[in-house]
Parts: structure tokens; C-alpha cells; sequence
């Protein structure tokens, strides 16, 4: 993995950890600040092609640098769930796992994971259609297995109350 970073923030290590046992030899990562006035947090973007990349195999990332930590980052983890509501309005939504991030580093990284997912499905073959769902739940188990967010904990089921023989 090439990867040119244009930021003060030492992530280069923390990228190329995150993916060591995934095939990664060909891409390229560039790494700058977003523009000034940006409103975003972050930004990522897989290309399949471009002038400079033909072949694809490139990832850029923005960070804000005018970030304050935490940055609450969203993975959608579930389908589209579609109904109507009572007054027959279709109603589309999908969950999502919010979670923190508490440094620079850890957010570039929560985006770049979010990528390199569409990077695999890149170099498999598969189309780039409807793939962020994946790419968000990929991130996600991945940073889990670094250690920088916590597996959701299932929450226990509620006990029924015991009703009262004493109105």
C-alpha cells in the first residue's frame, strides 16, 4: 500500500495494521486536510478509475481540521426497512450504530476502513452498487477487532414485573 499524506497526523502505521491480512499491495491512499469553510468531519472516496489511477486502486481521505473529539460517527447496520405510517406516508429507515471517535487517527481510520471495504469488493469483481451498509458493518468489525470501539452489548431482556396481589 502507497500511501502519501499531505496532514501532521501519524496514521500510516494504524492504516497499514488495520488491513495486514488483506491483499492491499496495489492500492494508493492520499491523505489531506478538507477545505477551509468545509462542514464535514471527514470524507472518503474509492475511485475504480481515474486520469492519475486507470487501474482504480485509490482512496482519498479529508479531515477537518478544526475537529473537536469526540466525533460521533455513524455505521448503518441493518437493510432499508420500509412501511407506512397511519397516515400512509412510506416510511424508510435503517439502524444505525453511533459511536465515538476520540482522536484524528481513529477517525481517519473509521473512513479509510469504510473504503477499503468498496476496495475489496473492487478487486473480487463485485459491482460498486449498493455496498454501504457492507462497507459500514466491515469498518465496524474491524475496528472492534483493533480495540478502538466496543462490541455492542446485548441488552438483556426484560424481566416481566411481577404483579402485586394488593391493588
Amino acid at each position: 500500500m502507497h500511501i502519501r499524506n499531505f496532514t501532521n497526523i501519524n496514521v500510516e502505521e494504524l492504516l497499514l495494521k488495520s488491513v495486514e491480512s488483506f491483499e492491499h499491495s496495489d492500492l494508493h491512499v492520499e491523505i489531506r486536510y478538507c477545505p477551509k469553510g468545509s462542514g464535514r468531519f471527514a470524507s472518503g472516496t474509492y475511485y475504480r478509475y481515474t486520469k492519475t489511477f486507470p487501474q482504480g486502486k485509490f482512496i482519498r481521505l479529508r479531515i477537518n481540521r478544526n475537529n473537536t473529539y469526540p466525533v460521533k460517527v455513524g455505521f448503518k447496520i441493518s437493510k432499508y426497512q420500509r412501511y407506512f405510517d397511519s397516515e400512509g406516508n412510506l416510511i424508510i429507515i435503517q439502524k444505525q450504530r453511533i459511536e465515538d471517535m476520540n482522536t484524528p487517527e481513529h477517525l481517519l481510520l473509521a473512513i479509510f476502513l469504510h473504503e477499503f471495504s468498496h476496495y475489496l469488493d473492487h478487486i473480487e469483481g463485485r459491482n460498486g452498487n449498493y455496498k454501504q451498509t457492507k462497507a459500514d458493518k466491515f469498518a465496524a468489525a474491524q475496528l472492534e477487532q483493533l480495540g478502538i470501539i466496543e462490541k455492542p452489548s446485548r441488552r438483556a431482556k426484560k424481566q416481566p414485573e411481577a404483579k402485586s396481589a394488593h391493588p
